[in-house]
This record gives structure tokens, sequence and C-alpha cells, in this order.
């Protein structure tokens, strides 16, 4: 679906709606794979979108890191030779058994004993399984911390490595140092932390999946370059991991490959002063925003910003919540009025799927792609 032609052409679209930039995806992709001396896996709740997911098979990556039973079957319905890793650690009984008896899945993550057993039984004691064990890493460079609900540590890492290579001989382990990690020092920890659990487990692993956590360039400083994350990743593997010839990095790739690659377009509904209410806010597709504290780059949409008149605004959502408010500031033309088009930029990471239908405002967007 091609770009509107022009701003005329929008007045009819009182509901918010993206524009797609498959050029900017298929750079980050091709740059991450470039990088990267391991399997790269994207993570599709990042961006589940059709037209996203497409390009990134297209670009290079063909395996898919899954949460849910639905986004196993959106994949597969795209793709039939793709590679699915269901790596949330905690899943229904039901939705592993479907999983790998109607679409071939053999890749599982977990994080207790529970669960394994759980992955055992519903897969009928199969003899194929691919097992990776998620340890808890902590740190302070990440702007989300995904350790407080899952992860194992310590002995009971060690013990349940074992206790897994007694069902499978493919086994792994897995972290992830957070969302938006901010240094590469975060993984370096990891990998440390997480060879002496294999070590100490005395069990020889097939995998080790670092996870996520690369970060998009938001409004952050001196953020480091996918380069020296990489050149970090690659130095502590062999430092901790030379004593396994034979084990496979991986990694499950996702804010860091779609942050850049939409923009979403918004309707001023009304100006108060220095406020302007728009028709998206934090229950529909800027959560996001609210969550991580940033502020995306605006500017008017299909009209030339005067940037002398430039002045800060904030934002309120339509809905009736007053916490449906983003400070910004957004510097915007002060001549900025009622039904003008604003352009949020880098929208592409967990935008989609977010959002709720509070106040009965918020559907599925429509996506326009920029050629």
């Amino acid at each position: 679906m091609p770009v509107q032609a022009n701003i005329h052409d929008l007045k009819q679209l009182n509901k918010p709606f993206y524009i797609f930039k498959p050029k900017k995806l298929k750079k980050n992709v091709e740059a991450f794979i470039k990088k990267f001396d391991g399997e790269a896996i994207y993570s599709v709740k990042t961006n589940p979108n059709d037209y996203v997911v497409k390009k990134i098979y297209d670009s290079g990556i063909r395996s898919f890191d899954v949460a849910s039973l639905k986004e196993i079957k959106l994949i597969k319905s795209l793709f039939s030779n793709c590679k699915i890793y269901y790596m949330n650690p905690v899943k229904s009984y039901l939705m592993i058994q479907k999983s790998y008896f109607e679409f071939g899945v053999r890749d599982f993550s977990f994080d207790c004993n529970d669960e394994l057993e759980k992955i055992f039984k519903a897969t009928d004691k199969a003899k194929d399984l691919n097992l990776h064990i998620r340890i808890s890493t902590h740190n302070n460079f990440s702007k989300v911390n995904l350790s407080k609900k899952f992860g194992i540590e310590g002995r009971e890492a060690a013990y349940l490595i074992r206790k897994a290579s007694e069902i499978s001989q493919n086994i792994g382990v897995s972290f992830h140092v957070g969302s938006q990690c901010l240094s590469p020092e975060a993984y370096k920890i990891a990998i440390r932390k997480v060879s002496l659990i294999v070590k100490k487990s005395g069990v020889k692993i097939k995998f080790l999946n670092i996870g996520g956590g690369f970060p998009g360039k938001y409004s952050e400083k001196n953020l480091p370059t996918l380069t020296e994350y990489f050149e970090k990743i690659n130095s502590e593997f062999k430092k901790n991991f030379n004593y396994y010839h034979d084990v496979k990095l991986l990694s499950e790739p996702g804010r860091v490959l779609v942050y850049d690659c939409m923009s979403l377009v918004v309707k001023v509904i009304l100006k108060k002063k220095k406020k302007l209410f728009i028709n998206d806010g934090i229950h529909g597709h800027l959560s996001e925003i609210k969550k991580l504290a940033l502020v995306q780059p605006v500017r008017l949409f299909r009209k030339k910003n005067k940037k002398i008149n430039v002045v800060p605004f904030s934002f309120y959502g339509p809905t009736c919540d007053s916490n449906d408010f983003l400070k910004g500031p957004y510097f915007l033309p002060e001549s900025i009025k009622n039904d003008d088009y604003i352009e949020i930029d880098l929208m592409g990471a967990y935008t989609l799927t977010t959002n709720n239908d509070f106040n009965g405002f918020f559907s599925k967007p429509i996506i326009f792609i920029k050629e």
C-alpha cells in the first residue's frame, strides 16, 4: 500500500496511521547479520506486522523467537522453511503440545524443573528436543529489567542443566540483559556468570543464547555502536567458552532491527496553549514512549517546519485517563493548529502490540509503505 500523495488525501483518516520504511529495516538486518558471529533469531513480539516480518526474512534472518502459539501460527503461515525457537520460559501444556506436534517446534526455553518436566511430558518424552535453560542476570545498564520474572541462578541452575542433560544431549543456556541495554559491559558480565554455572554443572552445552537487549538510537547520548557490543560479546565468548569448540552462539535481536523502520502519524484534536491533544496516547501506540521515558523526534507531517518559531509542547492522548500524558518536550512550530498532523519518528518497536481499547479509541492501524 503506497504512502498517500499529499496532505489533502489524509483528511478522512481520523485514526493514527504508520509509515513503514523497508529500506531502513533491510539496512539494520544486514548490519546485524554481518557483525554478529552466530545465528540471529528475530524476536517476533517486537513487531509482528506481516510487512516487517517478511522484510526481515527477505533480508536474511530465517529463525524466529516466539512467545505464544499465535506468534507460531503467524510465522508458519508466512514461511514454511523457517526455524522457530519457543523462548518464553513459561508455557501452557497445550501450547507446548501443539507447537511440537502441529508446528514442528523443537527448541524450548525453561527456568525451573516443573517447566522442564512439562515440556518432556507434553512432547510425549521426545528425543529430539533442544532445551535452553534461562539463567537470571542482573545489571544496571538496561531500561527494562527482564530478570525479575524469568531466570534461575547458582546451584539450582547447574542442577537444572544436569537434569535437562538426562532428557536431551542438545542443551543450551540463555540469558537476557534487559531491554534497551545501554552498555556492552552487561553482556560481558552475563557471559562470565553463565560460563561459571555451566562449568559447575559439568555438562557439555551446545548453545549459548545471549538474548536481545541491543538498543535503538533514541535520545541517549554517546550510545555505543553495534560493533562495540559485538567486540565485547565475541571476546568474552572466546575467553569463557573456548573449551567448547562446537558451542553455537545465538541471539534474539528485536528493537535494534525495527525501532527506526516505522513512524507514526497522529492528528491534533485540540491545542491548549503548550499542550496538544492528539488522537493517540499511552493506551494506544505510545505506551512504549511512556514506559521508557523516551522523547521521540517529531515534525509537522507534509508541512515545512519553520525552525524559527519552534517551541516545546506536551501531548495528551484522547482517553479520559489523566495519566494519558507525555511531557516531552516535543519541539514543533508555535503556529501548529487543530487538525494538523504530526509525524513521530522511531516508532517501530513494541508499538503495534501494546495498545488496548480503553475508552473505545484504538483499533488495528493502517500502515502505508514508503518505497
